[in-house]
Order: C-alpha cells, then structure tokens, then sequence
C-alpha cells in the first residue's frame, strides 16, 4: 500500500532543500530578502533531516519482515539497484559540467571525489571527511550505513528490528560521545545524526501497533511546524553546515532543533492520513509527482544551479533577487522531473526487468 502523505513529505523535504542552494545561488551574485528574512537563508537544508526521518520509517514498512541471509542480500541488492546507479549518472553528469568550466580542477580532488561516490561508506584511516563528486550525496552514506545497521538486523533473523535498533543506534551514538574519536571512521559510524533515522522506525511501530487519534496526530504536526518555525526567527547556529555534520559536532544539536520537529511532522501527516484526514491533501496530484521525481530533483538540482552560475557569471545577474531564488526552484524542480521520467524510470525498468518478489519502495529522495 502506497501511503500518500510519506510522497508528499518527499516532495516538501526536496522543495527546502531546492530552496537553500537557490538562494545560495542568489547570494554568489546580489542581496535579497529572503537572505535576510531571520534565519530562513539556512534553513532549507532541514528537508534532509526529514527525508532522514522518512527513510527510517520507509525501510521499516519494506523490510520489517525480512529474515535472514538471502532476505538480506536481496534487501542490499534493490537497495543498491534503486540508488546507487541513478547516482553515479548524476555524478558523472556533474563531474562533465565542472570540469569543462573549470579545467584546472585537482585531479586528486576527482579521485577522492570518485572514491567517496563509488564506496559511500569511509574505510580508509587516511581518510578525513566525506567528499563525494556530488557533493548532496554526502546524505546517501549515512542511508547506506542505516542500510546496513537494518541488514544484520535481517540477517541474524530478529522478529524485534525496532527494539534492536533503539538498542543499537543509541548506543553507538553514547560511544562516540564518550570517546570523542578522532579517527574519521569512528566519527561516521558514531554520528549522532542516526538518530533521525530511528525516529522514523519508531514512528513505523507506532503506525502498526497503535491507534493514534485524530486530535494527538494533529497535535504532532503542529509541534513539528511550531518548530520549523522557531528555527526560523531564533535560529539554529551552524548545524546547517556540512563540516559540522559529517564531522560529528553540530550532529546532535541537529537532531534536537531539526530531527525532532521532522519526525513530528511526519508522523502527524501518517497518523492524520491513517485516520483519513485531509485526504484530498494528500493526493495532490502535483505533490505525488513532485515526491515521485524527489530523488531525481535532490540529485540534479545541484548541477543545474552550477550550470546558471557559469550563465551569470558570464552575462551578470539580470533577475530581481527574491524572484530569481523562485525561478530557479521551479527550473530545478522542472529539470529533475524530466531527468526522472527521461533517466531514472527507464533506468528502474532496466534494472528490475524480472519480476522482483517484492515490491520495491524509495526511501530516499
């Protein structure tokens, strides 16, 4: 069963997401309000917490009844098969595009590049930071680790996945926290941001084994929005910067002023959708499709906007400010749906041309 109101979540998480890197784009070349409206410059990069959140949720629906060893390769494999390949043509379309504008780019700088795309998860003790040639795909190893933390889960053949998981990522988060590692890998493994992955299994549970009403539902989506908000016109330090979550510090701090108001999002729009509620809302037609293509927009919208860069910085910036930052998000969003029905479908349907034994769902964008 297909639950509407995780699609259009998708497409919102995408959209705040879409949303920073436009005006980071603005603000390479002018000044507008939305810059300077509170914190709202930074803050659309909230959309990965959710879609974080989602991912949790959506592999515990999948997969919760997976058990054991060819369970869980399967599992890896329609993993791998749904985001791996439609990740490495949007690398490489990137990787096309900045080394024709800028040809004097490290060749290191691409080796690194490509070592963190094509293995995602760090191995190396050399290694210092996450630096894939697509640089949204950071997100993408922290899903893979996820991944693979719900796949010895399947293997080792427990009924209990969401008791484990509350047992295990915490846990891990505790011993980075206690033992302050330095060597990049225990970092990663460690990251506090996990959590947000675990309020989406939590939230799984509840979906499954409890009756939530309408008013508590209702009363969860507003906490999240009440939070959005507060982040807004308070603000939230530097949690929205990279370095600070790949690196552990700003981690935790983004899991209590962004993953707890998104998972109270998301889980008052399942609840709210479960009892029936607003459900023209959720079968926007606009927003189903938006959701759909999400994860073809996450990965194209970034090489487009590097695309309109060169443009201005060729001719000058001819837009007013706060219009620009909206034109660019409906040409990004316009380009990633025509990347989905254009690459990532036909590619879908070429990987997964024999009837597969179970239906195969997204969990990321």
């Amino acid at each position: 069963m297909k639950i509407n109101s995780i699609q259009l979540l998708r497409a919102v998480a995408v959209i705040l997401v879409v949303h920073v890197h436009a005006i980071d784009l603005q603000e390479a070349f002018t000044v507008s309000h939305q810059q300077k409206f509170y914190f709202l410059e930074n803050f659309g990069a909230i959309g990965v917490d959710l879609f974080f959140g989602i991912s949790g949720f959506i592999i515990s629906y999948v997969a919760s009844n997976y058990f054991g060893a060819r369970d869980g390769v399967d599992f890896l494999k329609k993993r791998f098969l749904r985001i791996n390949p439609i990740y490495y043509v949007a690398s490489v379309c990137y990787m096309v595009f900045f080394c024709f504008f800028d040809r004097m780019y490290p060749i290191t700088a691409i080796l690194y590049g490509w070592r963190d795309t094509i293995f995602m998860l760090p191995v190396l003790n050399s290694q210092k930071w996450l630096a894939p040639i697509l640089v949204v795909g950071w997100s993408l190893s922290f899903e893979w680790w996820f991944y693979f933390l719900f796949f010895f889960l399947i293997l080792f053949r427990t009924k209990y996945k969401t008791l484990l998981l509350l047992l295990v990522i915490p846990a891990l988060v505790a011993v980075g926290q206690l033992l302050k590692p330095t060597d990049f890998r225990l970092i990663f493994y460690t990251n506090p941001i996990m959590l947000e992955f675990l309020f989406g299994v939590i939230i799984f549970w509840l979906y499954r084994h409890v009756k939530v009403v309408t008013g508590v539902a209702g009363l969860l989506l507003l906490l999240g929005i009440g939070g959005y908000v507060y982040n807004i016109v308070y603000g939230f330090g530097n949690i929205s910067e990279l370095s600070s979550v790949t690196s552990g510090t700003g981690s935790l701090k983004r899991v209590l002023l962004w993953g707890l108001p998104s998972a109270c999002i998301l889980a008052g729009c399942i609840f709210l959708e479960q009892r029936g509620v607003w459900a023209r809302l959720w079968n926007n037609k606009w927003g189903l499709l938006i959701g759909d293509a999400s994860y073809s927009i996450y990965l194209t919208h970034y090489t487009f906007y590097y695309f309109i860069a060169q443009i201005y910085a060729a001719t000058g910036y001819f837009m007013n400010a706060d219009l620009s930052v909206i034109v660019h998000m409906v040409l990004a969003v316009a380009v990633g749906i025509f990347f989905y029905y254009k690459v990532e479908r036909p590619l879908i349907k070429l990987l997964h041309s024999r009837p597969a034994a179970r239906p195969v769902h997204t969990a990321m964008p």
